[in-house]
């Protein structure tokens, strides 16, 4: 078996644009249905969840992308690009929970379900 992966490989495998379009109509599906039975503020919030988990995929891809460089660069420093790419993550996350609820007042329930439900696009990468 051959250990070594070009960068190409790695990026085709990371199925970034499909989760986000999966993430995208979950997204839109969960908004539409808080705009239905609770109004625009209650889907702007959705759609905000939502964009925040979109988020958190441009940035893993991102970084995979860095990875996969630097591997073939400078093999074994690739691993200080995924423990900055899962604390960036971290911090945008929670930063955009608290622009969200804090800074626009939108209401928390639908932002964190939206973000939940968008996080189960991660299912579907296969």
């Amino acid at each position: 078996m051959n250990d070594k992966f070009s960068a190409s490989q790695v990026l085709l495998e990371t199925n970034a644009p499909k989760i986000l379009s999966v993430q995208a109509l979950l997204t839109v599906g969960i908004s539409w249905a808080f705009y239905y039975y609770q109004g625009q503020l209650a889907a702007q919030s959705a759609l905000f969840g939502g964009c925040i988990a979109m988020l958190n995929v441009w940035i893993t891809h991102r970084r995979m992308q860095s990875a996969a460089r630097i591997a073939e660069i400078a093999p074994g420093k690739e691993v200080g690009i995924f423990y900055l790419a899962a604390i960036q993550r971290f911090v945008f996350t929670i930063g955009l929970f608290l622009i969200g609820m804090g800074l626009l007042e939108l209401p928390p329930v639908p932002m964190l379900l939206s973000f939940a439900v968008a996080q189960v696009g991660y299912f579907f990468r296969k």
